[in-house]
């Protein structure tokens, strides 16, 4: 008699099969399978060239970083700032991205030096848009500051490839000639990879910028299509979508903007040669401007600087250093008592009272260079 208390458990999957070996049939099948992709890989290129002459797509010319990309349509130099400094004759001078706007209030800093101050700042930029400013902005116009400030994060400065993607490149085209020979030499060594070479093969070969020109409007046109059949409606739409995923609906959050510094990145004697730094020191040398790089603090945490790795700090040292041997100051903002959590408000960046803050302790901390 079985027991009414004890349950059962019935197993009702199917039972597995047992494995088979390939037949010649089903052999021969992924083998056609696997020639057909490599087929789809050899031609797909030079489809894309028919398609684009066909099309008579305008062939474009090289840009200033052949290393980097293929030809392509870039926005002209802006040579207006050089006019403009030399017209203000700034007696400082900062560059950087939001991390230096986030900090130093211009107007707070003139009040308290009583001298003019030029923001050179650029968000969401990199290295080689810092060295660019300089060199072709700050040292053609002839001034003489007492010192020009660059601001960065943890290894920024020695990532030549920072902030140089594709969504990044306008804003370096207008600080950059139509030659930059070795700003190009500096990217064509930090990206020496097989990964990069093989890109770089692929983006020539299948003209893969003069394709992106008309393939990608049709596809967005495509897809707007659907959404809205009306043409006169469609573009208002597109407009409308776009500002709804623009920067300033972004909801802030702790992590903004944080691209937390790993320890590949902070072996300093192997990117330092192949970063924009030491051309940063020698431009500067020669042009008699002072540099004093400051990196900025990260956002506190615990109600503690955050934490580093014994590579950081090892890296950061090695920095400090090698700035110093070139003549240059270097200013580290990591454990100053003022730079509390209030301070901030999204990621890194400071809000608007901890700008003026900042910008106060900055101009106190750094007090021999505001006589």
């Amino acid at each position: 008699m079985s027991d009414p208390g004890r349950s059962v458990t019935v197993d009702v999957r199917p039972p597995t099969p047992p494995s088979r070996p390939l037949t010649h049939r089903a052999r021969r099948a992924a083998a056609l399978q696997l020639a057909l992709a490599a087929l789809a890989v050899t031609i797909a290129p030079i489809g894309l060239r028919a398609l684009n002459y066909v099309r008579r797509t305008p062939r474009l010319q090289p840009t200033y970083l052949p290393a980097l990309e293929g030809p392509r349509e870039r926005l002209p130099f802006d040579a207006a700032p050089v006019g403009d400094l030399a017209g203000m004759n700034p007696t400082y001078v900062v560059i950087g991205d939001s991390m230096a706007g986030s900090r130093i209030d211009p107007r707070v800093l003139t009040e308290l030096t009583h001298r003019p101050i030029a923001p050179l700042l650029q968000p969401a930029s990199g290295p080689a848009w810092w060295y660019l400013a300089l060199k072709n902005w700050v040292i053609p116009s002839g001034i003489h500051p007492r010192c020009v400030f660059i601001f960065f994060r943890d290894t920024n400065l020695t990532n030549a490839l920072f902030r140089l993607d594709d969504q990044f490149r306008w804003a370096v085209d207008r600080v950059a000639l139509d030659r930059e020979d070795e700003v190009n030499a500096v990217v064509a060594a930090r990206q020496s990879g097989g990964l990069y070479r093989v890109r770089d093969f692929v983006d020539r070969t299948a003209l893969a910028t003069e394709t992106r020109e008309w393939v990608e409007p049709g596809v967005s046109a495509s897809a707007a299509r659907i959404v809205e059949p009306y043409r006169k409606k469609r573009a208002d739409f597109l407009v409308k979508l776009n500002e709804r995923f623009g920067l300033d609906h972004l909801r802030p959050m702790d992590a903004a903007d944080i691209q937390l510094a790993e320890d590949r990145d902070a072996d300093f004697d192997a990117y330092v040669g192949r970063s924009f730094l030491p051309l940063m020191l020698r431009d500067a040398g020669r042009a008699a401007l002072p540099l004093c790089f400051v990196r900025v603090q990260r956002r506190p945490a615990g109600g503690r600087p955050p934490v580093q790795s014994a590579a950081l700090r090892g890296y950061v040292a090695k920095l400090r250093a090698y700035i110093e041997s070139h003549g240059a100051m270097f200013r580290d903002d990591y454990g100053d008592p003022a730079l509390t959590l209030d301070l901030y408000s999204d990621g890194d960046h400071l809000s608007p009272s901890g700008r003026r803050r900042y910008t106060e302790v900055f101009y106190v901390r750094l007090r021999p260079l505001f006589p």
